[in-house]
């Protein structure tokens, strides 16, 4: 039996010490037709492994090499497939979008999945593509600001017009699920922070927000920081507070052949950041832990993770599987392996919830 004696997180309804999702990657070169079927079937093996949901990132034309420009559109192909696990976008860039048309777009996915979406928003890091709209980066923060004011009123029903219409379908159930992503600006983290708690949305923080120098312990205290502030800032009776950090995880009895299976991916980060120039000899095990990737047997894992401050109070853990995202069977054992080795130590276990009809 799994040890369960180290829980992490504040805890979640049904006594369950957090949920378990897993951030889907989709930066293979394969043609995109092949990586959204590949989603499809990663999403339908985690529901089967019991996750709790499953998040796709957006980037536009290929930034980071990733095949998702249009996450709603696939979250929708893989509602079709599946019947209990929930849709996440981690994140949706919201300024370069119409917050209208965000919302018509969600509230009907929301309905077609039956009420699973758990939307998340952000303001996206890629110049080129505030660029690419016509957006400044440099506005970024007033921008998403304002986005997000507008998808709140959509969401919770004012009207859209002097016709007095609304939202339709409803959004009200997409609005209890929302998300924002902290920016990883200190200057703008705690603020923001703040905000989404007094608009009772979830709070997001990703590995990235842990990459702007200091060691391993300087970032996790940082966001640590981060979800005291928002958690401080919360003053909605009715409900929670949502947390929910990212870590990147790659399980394997063996580190040496959880590095070799990992290299690959990471020469291949390491050739997109640097224009093709040749990696140094030694520099793997470097950029995994400058990465922050926890890479290794699983109950080692585990036990990191169990130490990790920023994991105090989560009500969700999601795992990735990069640097080096892997083909789709070693996706699978991936998955795997933090369902039944990582996230039963730290307290969680599959929920027993009812299944719930997948759309046709």
């Amino acid at each position: 039996m799994p040890d369960r004696t180290a829980p992490i997180g504040a805890g979640v309804a049904g006594g369950r010490a957090f949920r378990l999702g897993f951030l889907l990657h989709l930066d293979r070169d394969i043609p995109p037709d092949a990586a959204y079927r590949e989603a499809i079937e990663l999403f339908v093996a985690a529901e089967e492994l019991g996750y709790d949901s499953g998040w796709v990132i957006q980037r536009h034309f290929r930034q980071g090499n990733e095949h998702v420009a249009s996450p709603l559109v696939v979250l929708a192909a893989i509602a079709a497939h599946t019947q209990r696990i929930k849709l996440g976008t981690g994140v949706l860039v919201l300024p370069l979008e119409d917050p209208l048309r965000v919302a018509e777009d969600a509230a009907t996915l929301d309905a077609l999945s039956g009420g699973r979406l758990e939307l998340g928003v952000g303001s996206g890091p890629f110049a080129g593509a505030w660029k690419a709209f016509g957006r400044n980066l440099s506005d970024r923060h007033s921008l998403y600001s304002e986005s997000v004011r507008r998808l709140h009123a959509v969401l919770d029903g004012a009207p859209v017009n002097d016709l007095g219409e609304v939202l339709h379908p409803s959004g009200a159930g997409v609005r209890q699920r929302l998300w924002q992503a902290t920016t990883s600006d200190a200057a703008y983290a705690h603020p923001a922070a703040q905000a989404a708690a007094r608009a009772g949305d979830g709070l997001q923080l990703s590995r990235a927000t842990a990459w702007q120098g200091g060691t391993t312990a300087d970032a996790q205290q940082h966001q640590a920081q981060i979800i005291e502030s928002y958690r401080q800032a919360w003053a909605h009776a009715e409900r929670a507070p949502r947390v929910q950090v990212s870590r990147a995880v790659y399980p394997h009895p063996d580190r040496r052949e959880a590095i070799r299976r990992v290299t690959p991916g990471v020469l291949r980060w390491q050739s997109w950041t640097t224009s093709g120039a040749v990696p140094p000899p030694g520099s793997v095990e470097e950029y995994l832990h400058n990465d922050r990737a926890l890479v290794g047997p699983g109950e080692e894992l585990a036990a990191q993770l169990a130490g990790d401050p920023a994991l105090r109070n989560v009500t969700d853990l999601l795992v990735s599987f990069v640097p080096g995202v892997p083909d789709r069977d070693e996706h699978v054992r991936l998955l795997e392996a933090a369902a039944r080795e990582i996230a039963p130590a730290l307290g969680w276990h599959a929920a027993s919830e009812p299944l719930t009809p997948a759309c046709t």
